[in-house]
């Protein structure tokens, strides 16, 4: 018995946007409290700071999750991308442009990476999911998972060397 594919808008789809746009406001808020509670009177730049730190560390965490789902889903099942893993992967690439976006303000503040190569891992970071999603889309032999596989994996990659030469 096959799977009728949900559609663009169904409930689970909605439901897991609604309630990952959720955590990761809870996410960013427990950061901000986390900030305020370091430093007594913190500026702005602090809380750049911190947020870009604790969305990088979020980040490896949910790419090596999504390379062990897309791993589970496309070798062990032997299936196909599923709606909701396609929209996780488009949440994801929602935060990376956040990410990119606190960086680019952060360095409008003055603030600079350690190492200059640090901002091209972190476009870098932005452009891979797109690329991927695009690949996957347009892929005419199924299953394309092995896409969003490589694709998060090279995200996990990108995010770890991104880690090590900006702090």
């Amino acid at each position: 018995m096959t799977q009728k594919p949900a559609s663009p808008s169904s409930p689970a789809r909605r439901r897991f946007i609604v309630g990952a746009t959720l955590l990761l406001i809870l996410f960013l808020a427990l950061v901000i409290a986390d900030t305020f509670r370091r430093y007594p009177q913190p500026w702005f730049y602090i809380f750049l700071i911190d947020l870009h730190f604790q969305l990088s560390r979020l980040g490896l965490v949910v790419a090596g999750a999504m390379v062990a789902a897309g791993a589970y889903i496309g070798i062990v099942r032997k299936g196909d991308v599923t709606p909701l893993f396609r929209s996780a992967t488009y949440f994801i690439f929602g935060m990376m442009l956040l990410q990119a976006l606190i960086g680019v303000v952060m360095y409008s503040q003055g603030g600079r990476p350690l190492q200059d190569v640090h901002l091209i891992y972190g476009m870098a970071c932005v452009l891979v999911l797109p690329f991927f999603i695009f690949v996957e889309t347009t892929a005419r032999k199924r299953p394309a998972m092995g896409s969003y596989i490589w694709g998060f994996a090279l995200l996990l990659g990108i995010l770890l060397r991104s880690v090590m030469t900006g702090s």
